[in-house]
């Protein structure tokens, strides 16, 4: 019997949307984020990375195999915000000083702070979430998955912001985002008025645009992903978002991650769409097609 009976007995667990490429080969580096400790309502996204792999090599995705992706596995586990931001903002360094594009699961959505301060100054940060995460301080503390979008503003005043989706915030996050130029788009709108509002969103972000992509699962409503740390009523549908995505993804992708999803509390539905979420992004993006032929 040759060596290769290694391989073809032993299941080596899930990897994510199929990945089977090397390294060279990949345009996409997955890895995923298992941390929840500033969870305020309902932790359990800490197992997140590992139930989207699973969910995802069950699902019947067309032409993954297009998707040219490694799943690195998981970052170690920690209870430090610090480290957890350190640990992310170096993985991402590294991968997009070599080209790549990382694709993070987490995870709250903290670890955005870390990826969103080691994007280039001409990218636009897309963000689809219930919440604006923009208080400056909660349950005692400047850096949690409510204040991380705050934070970064302060480090990155440059960078273009749209937060689409929301429902839920603070008067003084809606003031604080009218001054600092962070455009929004409700669920409201969205559900009102679609056709409206897609145009709009295709003026405000459209043709070659660099784009980095952040999905809270909670900007869907609970009916569609009852598994989320923090579910808001009146979300927006899977269609919608699923449109969206594809729409703001349609130039470069320069990294994207998903976010919030709660096994503890799902019945596959938030996983599924969380996946399909990032699949939509990665197929829509020009970086598939430009970086697929060569």
């Amino acid at each position: 019997m040759s060596g290769d009976w290694i391989n073809f007995y032993f299941y080596k667990g899930p990897s994510f949307i199929g990945a089977a490429k090397s390294f060279e080969e990949a345009v996409y580096i997955a890895f995923g984020v298992p941390f929840d400790a500033t969870a305020s309502c309902r932790p359990g996204s800490r197992f997140a990375p590992l139930s989207l792999r699973m969910m995802s090599e069950n699902l019947e995705i067309p032409e993954e195999e297009l998707i040219k992706l490694i799943d690195l596995g998981d970052l170690p586990p920690t209870n430090s915000v610090e480290v957890m931001l350190r640990r992310v903002g170096a993985v991402v360094e590294e991968i997009m000083a070599r080209g790549k594009v990382p694709v993070i699961l987490g995870g709250e959505h903290t670890l955005t702070l870390a990826s969103g301060l080691k994007v280039p100054k001409d990218v636009t940060l897309v963000i689809f979430d219930a919440h604006l995460d923009l208080r400056d301080e909660y349950m005692d503390t400047r850096v949690n998955h409510t204040t991380w979008l705050r934070r970064l503003n302060e480090e990155k005043r440059d960078l273009r912001t749209f937060v689409i989706g929301a429902r839920a915030y603070l008067r003084e996050e809606l003031e604080y985002a009218k001054e600092n130029g962070i455009e929004i788009v409700t669920s409201r709108e969205i559900n009102e008025n679609f056709h409206e509002i897609y145009e709009r969103v295709s003026k405000i972000i459209s043709g070659p645009e660099k784009v980095y992509l952040s999905i809270d699962v909670d900007v869907l409503d609970p009916g569609y992903a009852p598994g989320v740390g923090n579910p808001e009523p009146w979300g927006i549908s899977p269609a919608h978002l699923f449109r969206l995505i594809k729409l703001v993804s349609g130039g470069e992708l320069v990294g994207v991650d998903v976010v919030e999803v709660n096994p503890l509390f799902d019945n596959g539905e938030s996983a599924a769409n969380a996946v399909y979420a990032i699949y939509e992004a990665l197929s829509a993006s020009s970086t598939t097609s430009s970086r697929a032929s060569r």
